[in-house]
């Protein structure tokens, strides 16, 4: 869908500049409804302002016949009691930023790799955003409101990045999203691995402990859990451990956009499957990310000989080290079990 009106660098309308400010005004309080129709009191009241022509109904008529003869006859359709846009609300550039925006922070739990891409789109619509000024009206409105949903996208891409191990690329922006929202622990999660993998973690481990006092002082609370499980991430970075991985002799080509997917899946699942036909390298992609994981214990099971699905969490408590005293090919006893889980 392409964008027929424009409001965040300069009001356009299918690619032509809307001269006057009552024009641009009359747009921008349309499109701010996002596809409903405004009433002709209301559009006064946004126009307007604080200074309302003599004659409310005519002036509003011959505003929208100006605007209309600017953008085309179709560009402002007569609604009931009101006017509304005569396009899809996907069709104007705010109203795609912010959904672009809410999309990729809906994203980030589920797939860092599909929210980067939505937040980098949201940022390539605020690319030149006119900052708002005094007494612009609906215009203004709109403008603050983008800039916030450019922000907020700029934080979801830096999270993105990060959860898919470019923490040196993510950290700048993460520390500028943190200073905007102090108290997002999701936000806080991801710039602590990120400082731990690019500072070291001992001063991710000071941040999240000045984080802990100040909640602990102003509200006494402490932080949930998520911020909970990286500060044991981080105390654990000290004492590393990388269990069954393999080095390849040479360079894996050609599967980067399966590597960050996975990466991105690892982030915000607990249970990754690599699927598909033998020979299609899973085995290696494993190694891979196990390389290059961002968890501090990583323990690669080689399951090529086990051929009963019961073998299976034998074989992972074997790696764990939670089944000394059980053979090879022997179950699990339900403590051991209970254990390993």
């Amino acid at each position: 869908m392409t964008v027929a009106l424009t409001l965040l660098r300069d009001v356009r309308w299918r690619g032509r500049v809307v001269a006057g400010d009552r024009s641009r005004a009359l747009l921008a309080a349309l499109a701010a409804s996002n596809g409903r129709a405004v009433s002709d009191g209301r559009l006064i009241d946004l126009v307007w302002g604080h200074d309302p022509p003599a004659n409310e109904a005519k002036s509003l008529q011959v505003l929208v016949s100006r605007t209309r003869a600017a953008c085309g006859a179709d560009a402002i359709v007569r609604d009931g009691a009101g006017y509304r846009l005569g396009i899809d609300p996907g069709e104007v550039d705010s109203v795609r930023l912010a959904a672009l925006a809410r999309t990729a922070r809906a994203e980030l739990e589920r797939d860092a790799a599909s929210a980067q891409r939505h937040a980098r789109e949201a940022l390539a619509l605020a690319d030149g955003l006119a900052p708002p000024a005094g007494g612009d009206g609906a215009l203004g409105d709109i403008r603050l409101a983008a800039a916030e949903h450019a922000a907020a996208a700029a934080a979801v891409l830096a999270q993105a990045a990060s959860r898919l191990g470019a923490h040196a690329e993510a950290l700048p922006g993460l520390e500028t999203a943190h200073a905007a929202w102090p108290e997002d622990e999701s936000v806080l999660a991801d710039l602590l691995r990120a400082e731990a993998a690019v500072r070291g973690p001992g001063l991710a481990l000071e941040r999240f402990e000045r984080y802990r006092r100040d909640l602990r002082e102003r509200l006494g609370t402490s932080p949930g859990a998520r911020l909970g499980q990286v500060q044991r991430e981080l105390l654990a970075l000290d004492d590393p451990v990388r269990q069954g991985v393999q080095h390849d002799a040479t360079k894996l080509v050609g599967r980067d956009d399966d590597i960050a997917a996975l990466r991105g899946l690892l982030a915000s699942s607990r249970v990754v499957s690599i699927v598909g036909p033998g020979g299609l390298g899973k085995t290696r992609l494993a190694h891979v990310l196990a390389r290059a994981a961002a968890q501090p214990h990583v323990h690669v099971v080689e399951l090529v000989g086990v051929t009963a699905a019961e073998d299976v969490v034998a074989e992972v408590g074997s790696a764990l080290g939670v089944r000394d005293s059980v053979s090879s090919r022997q179950a699990l006893t339900p403590e051991q079990r209970h254990s390993y889980a």
